[in-house]
């Protein structure tokens, strides 16, 4: 039996610790530490993570820290018999004097084939870049940022629909998948962790809702179709139409690029469709939603703004 303190917030992390939950015959999760509730929802009610939520539903105990370095908690994370430390989307960085507590070390679930796209948002990235594949890694973690030595990868396809939510859920589903088996290997020394091609790692900077703001000056019509995938549910896609915040929910490409002499960032109404041209290829926009309204789709937005047919959004800063 191994004896784990669970490390993860969201969505991804709560499945993978249901299905570590799920086998009583090889693991017992003594302790889990997620974020503190945090303000959620149009009445920002404070609400616990999905992780948290989960973790009570089984009456595991919980640990909610602010701060990682809170003395107690470091204590108290030492009065747990762990025997391994498995974290997936904590969002915290981990001290190293803490990595250093279980017997067998600290495992990370990062959703990419490392060392491609380290860092935070790596599902993010890779739909960002176009890539057409991405995976799980299983590592032990070390004290520089996904970083350590890797024990098993699994790619995935990227299909051309895929948005952050629905590859997330793909990918948990990859690593629930071989996770139970590849940890108990780990544990026992059949898996042996391979230290990592640094000079081909690449790194995600944090996500910051700027990274949603459109740049018309330099942005084609393709990479905007990929931030709406990529930036779903947030931080979104945003520009400002005669002064006005507007967001791309959803988008696609036209094929039929016939020249143009528009400026990048212009409205063109369509019989039925909403387009903004760009400076290569010209966009669809199929659900849009204009600042304190509901969103649209691009036919209901072509009707009922008709007025701003030809006018060019500008960037934001």
């Amino acid at each position: 039996m191994i004896n784990i303190v669970f490390f993860g917030t969201e969505s991804f992390a709560k499945t993978i610790l249901e299905s570590i939950i799920a086998r009583p015959d090889s693991f017992t999760v003594v302790t889990v530490v997620t974020q503190p509730p945090r303000p959620a929802g149009r009445h920002q009610i404070l609400t616990p993570s999905p992780v948290h939520t989960a973790a009570t539903e089984k009456k595991i105990p919980v640990l909610t820290p602010e701060s990682l370095r809170d003395t107690d908690i470091i204590e108290t994370l030492h009065t747990d018999t762990a025997d391994i430390f498995l974290v997936a989307q904590y969002g915290q960085i981990i001290p190293e004097n803490i990595l250093a507590i279980p017997r067998q070390g600290a495992v990370n679930v990062h959703a990419s084939l490392l060392p491609c796209y380290r860092g935070s948002a790596p599902i993010h990235a890779a739909l960002l870049a176009g890539d057409t594949q991405t995976g799980v890694s299983f590592m032990q973690m070390d004290a520089q940022m996904d970083h350590g030595p890797v024990f098993a990868q699994y790619a995935i396809e990227i299909f051309p629909e895929d948005t952050t939510p629905t590859l997330m859920a793909r990918l948990a589903e990859c690593a629930t998948e071989h996770l139970a088996a590849d940890l108990v290997a780990y544990y026992d020394g059949t898996k042996i962790p391979q230290e990592q091609m640094h000079t081909a790692a690449t790194t995600v900077a944090l996500l910051t809702k700027k990274v949603g703001y459109i740049n018309w000056k330099t942005m084609d019509a393709a990479l905007i179709e990929r931030m709406t995938r990529a930036f779903d549910p947030w931080p979104g896609v945003t520009t400002s139409l005669v002064g006005n915040q507007i967001k791309f929910l959803r988008a696609h490409l036209i094929t039929d690029q016939s020249p143009n002499n528009h400026t990048p960032g212009t409205l063109v109404i369509a019989p039925g469709e909403t387009r903004f041209t760009t400076i290569s290829g010209t966009l669809s926009i199929d659900v849009i939603q204009p600042a304190g309204k509901k969103p649209m789709s691009g036919d209901e937005f072509a009707r009922g703004y008709a007025q701003f047919n030809g006018q060019v959004c500008a960037s934001l800063e």
